[in-house]
């Protein structure tokens, strides 16, 4: 099975994407149709990208949980900036305690 087969519609849907940008502005006979196109695998790439893009973004995410965290840890003046929807992230992901949100002088 190819991976094609396997990866699932989100990314299948991001693959097309990536042939819709490629082949725009190019004329008939400049464009890669898309049976050639996936026969020839080139909807990997997008796929390789769209997934290290994901990637990243997790781990911009999870930066930005953890430095809130600290704010909190060591009740920084910016904790004041921080959301309830932020704060109940944390709580739930078990970065902060409810104790140590009211402790930096936040609404648990």
């Amino acid at each position: 099975m190819t991976k094609l087969h396997t990866c699932p519609v989100f990314d299948l849907k991001q693959a097309v994407t990536a042939y819709a940008k490629e082949s725009e502005g190019y004329t008939r006979s400049k464009v890669c149709f898309s049976d050639n196109w996936f026969k020839m695998r080139r909807w990997e790439k997008g796929l390789a990208q769209v997934q290290a893009d994901r990637e990243k973004a997790r781990a911009a995410e999870a930066k930005g949980r953890a430095s809130l965290a600290e704010w909190i840890h060591e009740q920084h003046p910016l904790c004041r900036h921080i959301t309830n929807r932020q704060i109940e992230d944390l709580i739930a992901s078990k970065l902060v305690t409810p104790e140590q949100v009211r402790a930096a002088g936040l609404q648990a």
